[in-house]
């Protein structure tokens, strides 16, 4: 089974992140944000898939596994325990293409 490895981006730049994803030679980026947009440029949906794309990097975003709004809230509050609660009914995520397309290794 290949590496799994996770990334933010908060204080990193577009070129940046990119630049880190083909150090580590990730070939999928899977995006778990709940809501895929960024105030920060070429952080959003399209603009970062597009980018992953010209860099050879494939991009699925699994909106499910993303912390819903409830946990949004309650971690801006400090509530750890209503955070954990928000997220333990999240399901596996579906998607249309065959998992075979998806995980194929290089």
């Amino acid at each position: 089974m290949p590496p799994l490895f996770t990334i933010g981006y908060e204080q990193a730049s577009l070129h940046d992140v990119i630049a880190a994803l083909k150090a580590a030679k990730v070939k999928l980026l899977i995006d778990t944000r709940a809501v895929a947009a960024s105030r920060r440029a070429g952080f959003s949906k399209k603009m970062l898939s597009a980018t992953l794309d010209e860099a050879g990097i494939a991009y699925i975003h699994f909106q499910k596994l993303g912390t819903p709004a409830e946990g949004r809230m309650a971690a801006r509050a400090g509530d750890i325990r209503k955070l954990w609660k928000s997220t333990t009914n999240i399901s596996a995520p579906r998607t249309r293409k065959p998992r075979s397309t998806i995980w194929r290794r290089s």
